[in-house]
């Protein structure tokens, strides 16, 4: 009986996401399926090249660098190229230059390398999110990108399980199946959207209501995208310190460490949808809030314990954090932006968090020439924080999606709309009395 409540319980959680929805997830699995190289690049640069722990927590730094310049090009992409046809660039790109990065020992031939890689391929990142917004209607955002988030952690639940294993061996295997599943990925999408014209999922007065704004502008968005820059420059850690430490402090085998990154995979599979499902109606800030604490401190637990074991225990308190957070996060900047609006407010948000690349792996890697616990005290810190200023933050923005409908800081006093041009409030007016007639 629990297992049949399992599984219908799943079902309704899953059930009625369009079509083009699946194709996404589909597509992300078998991306992820072959990731390996990122989960074990410090490693590599440092155990393998023969680098310092310094340059090798630099070199996710130079990635993040890239990711930046690729999020900031695939939201202004997204509308010249198309969300899917920029994705299948994106896949190819990458495949490309994971094949030429196996080929270099050289740290700044490898670095200019991994920068332009990680700048031509993450632009797939603002088309991904943007392809799911407008596949899917409003109601349906946190499920749907929940679901794209389980197709990419079922995937992490083998790539890095399987790259700890090759790893040992050859790090060569983990370049190439990286490389030949982003090929599968970029010809899996073609095939699958071939044709299909984009159906977008809006409400008729949403295209009257919101006016063209800039993310950088709206100061209560802002705040949230700092929020967002300190929460996952904590989160980061785990393609920058958390391999190091669990190496160097906990004295773990690299296949223990992808069993820990299959663990953390394993139980968002399984269990966010279902969460998602259930804290549907929960404002989602205090759902993100609480999400980014218990990533936080999940990552901080690690000074207070050793073994394997105790790193499984930490593992299910930031997996639980992240299943809370991240798809809420998604959703929340969607359904914030409005239509008009979304593919700059999701392009402003997938470069702030590749900023956290950036910003967490150089913290990270300073505190870690430091202290090797330090970072972690950081990481404890940062999680207080961000829960009491993003608690407070929602108070203001959720006021604008209880009214279901993206608007600015500012209200009228009456109607709930923004304050907008009289000649908009007209047509605004007059679009509500023909549909009220018909």
């Amino acid at each position: 009986p629990v297992f049949t409540k399992f599984v219908n319980s799943y079902r309704q959680a899953i059930s009625g996401l369009p079509r083009e929805v699946w194709y996404l997830a589909l597509v992300m699995f078998i991306n992820r399926s072959g990731s390996m190289v990122l989960a074990f690049l410090t490693l590599y640069v440092n155990k393998e090249l023969g680098y310092s722990e310094q340059l090798a927590g630099m070199v996710i730094a130079v990635f993040g660098v890239g990711s930046i310049l690729g999020s900031l090009l695939g939201g202004w992409l997204t509308d010249c190229v198309g969300a899917i046809r920029l994705q299948a660039i994106a896949f190819v790109l990458n495949a490309v230059g994971f094949v030429a990065l196996y080929q270099l020992t050289d740290y700044v031939a490898f670095v200019v390398t991994l920068f332009l890689m990680s700048a031509a391929g993450e632009a797939f990142r603002p088309a991904n999110a943007a392809a799911i917004a407008e596949f899917s209607p409003p109601e349906l955002h946190r499920r749907a990108f929940a679901l794209n988030r389980m197709a990419i952690n079922l995937g992490f639940t083998i790539g890095p399980a399987v790259g700890g294993l090759l790893a040992t061996y050859s790090y060569a295997w983990l370049f190439w199946i990286d490389a030949a599943t982003c090929l599968m990925a970029a010809a899996a999408l073609l095939f699958l959207f071939r044709g299909r014209k984009q159906a977008v999922h809006v409400d008729a007065v949403d295209e009257i209501v919101v006016p063209t704004r800039s993310p950088w502008t709206d100061w209560n968005f802002v705040c949230f995208l700092l929020l967002t820059v300190l929460t996952f420059s904590v989160f980061f850690q785990l393609l920058s310190t958390y391999p190091l430490y669990l190496t160097d402090e906990y004295h773990l085998e690299k296949w223990h460490i992808g069993m820990l990154m299959g663990l953390n995979t394993l139980g968002v599979v399984t269990c966010e949808m279902l969460l998602v499902h259930a804290l549907q109606n929960c404002p989602p800030l205090r759902v993100i809030a609480w999400g980014s604490f218990f990533m936080c401190q999940g990552m901080a637990m690690l000074i207070f314990g050793n073994g394997f074991w105790f790193a499984s225990a930490a593992v299910m308190v930031w997996t639980l954090g992240e299943m809370l957070c991240m798809p809420q996060a998604m959703a929340f900047v969607a359904k914030y932006s409005g239509k008009r609006n979304r593919a700059r407010f999701l392009g402003a948000y997938t470069t702030c968090v590749s900023a956290s690349f950036v910003i967490g792996s150089a913290i990270g890697a300073w505190c870690y020439g430091i202290n090797h616990h330090l970072i972690w005290y950081v990481a404890a810190i940062v999680g207080f924080v961000v829960l009491i200023c993003t608690l407070r933050l929602g108070k203001g923005m959720e006021r604008s999606l209880e009214l279901d409908q993206p608007v600015e800081n500012q209200f009228t006093a009456t109607g709930g709309f923004p304050l907008l041009p009289v000649a908009n409030r007209v047509l605004i007016d007059e679009k509500i009395g023909r549909q009220s007639a018909n």
